[in-house]
């Protein structure tokens, strides 16, 4: 197996390589992709933020280029019976804050916060460091909003189910 290729930064900083996790548009899933959609790309044409993406013939989320918006485009232009019928605004996954954050390591930055549109992270002090991340898992959409804006890739995503049970 190669070894995975990691950015400058990445290895400056001692932090690895984000595992890359496919993650469908909301409203469908693997099994109904692979079940019913042709690979026309109006998903991906549509997509007003640009995160919509096909890879080997299939729609997938790229939250590194931006967030989800939820705002029913993908599957409004989908021809085929790909999505569920109603209009989702919640992932089946959330953001989790890795070791890697800057704000962990004592380096001071609040991006993730600033970009959150629920506001599902906030910044809570300590003494003798800067300000650290908190994620409140139950308003976190898993939008994807605060990936991106990661300087160190240290935000990944989570099945909900997994952070459920380690409340």
């Amino acid at each position: 197996m190669a070894p995975q290729p990691i950015s400058r930064r990445q290895f400056f900083s001692g932090s690895r390589a984000a595992v890359h996790v496919r993650v469908c548009p909301p409203g469908t899933s693997i099994e109904k992709l692979i079940e019913a959609c042709s690979g026309c790309g109006l998903c991906e044409e549509r997509c007003p933020t640009g995160i919509i993406r096909l890879t080997d013939g299939l729609p997938f989320v790229d939250f590194t280029l931006g967030e989800c918006t939820f705002c029913d485009e993908c599957r409004q232009a989908c021809p085929e019976p790909v999505f569920s019928s109603a209009h989702l605004e919640q992932f089946p996954h959330v953001a989790v804050i890795g070791a890697e954050c800057l704000a962990k390591r004592n380096i001071a930055c609040q991006s993730c916060e600033e970009a959150c549109p629920l506001q599902a992270i906030r910044f809570r002090p300590r003494i003798g460091g800067p300000f650290v991340p908190e994620l409140a898992f139950d308003v976190c959409s898993g939008c994807g909003g605060c990936i991106g804006i990661c300087p160190v890739g240290a935000i990944a995503i989570e099945p909900r189910s997994m952070e459920e049970t380690d409340a």
